[in-house]
């Protein structure tokens, strides 16, 4: 109750959505290369797939600001 409280309050972000945020960033800042941003990310360029898949992102996909 009171992390959501400090969340709210504070605008903090949770773990997972700077982990999305990040995976984001990545994939832009290499021209969305998947091979190259899983390098950066270092996990494996499948897992990565399967993740943007999973979040829905394209290269439209636009950072969140808050």
């Amino acid at each position: 109750m009171l992390a959501l409280h400090l969340q709210k309050n504070l605008k903090m972000k949770t773990l997972e959505e700077i982990r999305q945020e990040h995976i984001l960033q990545v994939l832009k800042r290499t021209n969305w290369d998947t091979k190259k941003a899983s390098e950066v990310l270092r996990i494996s360029e499948s897992y990565l797939r399967k993740e943007i898949q999973k979040l829905g992102y394209t290269r439209d996909t636009k950072l969140k600001k808050k």
